[in-house]
């Protein structure tokens, strides 16, 4: 098992940024609006390839527990398809409060990789990085929808109130 957090600032409230994070991952976990199909993606260079293009895995993601005095929920993710030859994560993910207007989204835990010594030893060699980026890209994905969801609700706030 390799262990891995991640976080990014944002700067949107802790509360509302929750409960859009829980939101978002409850419709990858079921599949539901413009999450349906969501995929981890690496480039072709974080394969060592020419950076022509990317791969996409379709992940089937379980969200746990969720835990609202530390903002945080459990999810645990594989491939959806072909699952025992992709790396499996478990762990939580969350925000934590910089302020009255600011957090910061954070996603921890562990990913286990496939066949034993064999996929530790590939992991670690042809495929170096490889699971990190693509938990990078992830949090930068969620990141974006965090803020985009906590805007889009201040914004139709406004509205209402001005009306």
């Amino acid at each position: 098992m390799s262990e891995i957090r991640l976080q990014r600032v944002l700067k949107v409230p802790p509360v509302p940024a929750f409960t859009a994070l829980k939101e978002i991952l409850s419709a990858i976990a079921s599949e539901q609006g413009a999450w349906q199909g969501f995929a981890l993606h690496v480039s072709l260079g974080d394969l060592h390839l020419p950076d022509l293009g990317y791969i996409a895995i379709p992940i089937a993601l379980t969200i746990g527990e969720s835990f609202a005095e530390t903002h945080s929920l459990d999810v645990r993710f594989t491939s959806m398809s072909n699952a025992s030859a992709f790396p499996v994560f478990a762990g939580s993910a969350g925000l934590d409060a910089t302020g009255p207007t600011g957090s910061i989204l954070w996603i921890s835990g562990d990913y286990d990789v496939p066949l034993s010594v064999i996929g530790k030893l590939f992991d670690k060699t042809v495929a170096s990085g490889v699971a990190e980026a693509a938990l990078e890209n992830l949090i930068n994905d969620l990141a974006v929808a965090v803020v985009a969801s906590v805007e889009k609700r201040e914004a139709e706030y406004a509205r209402y109130r001005l009306s």
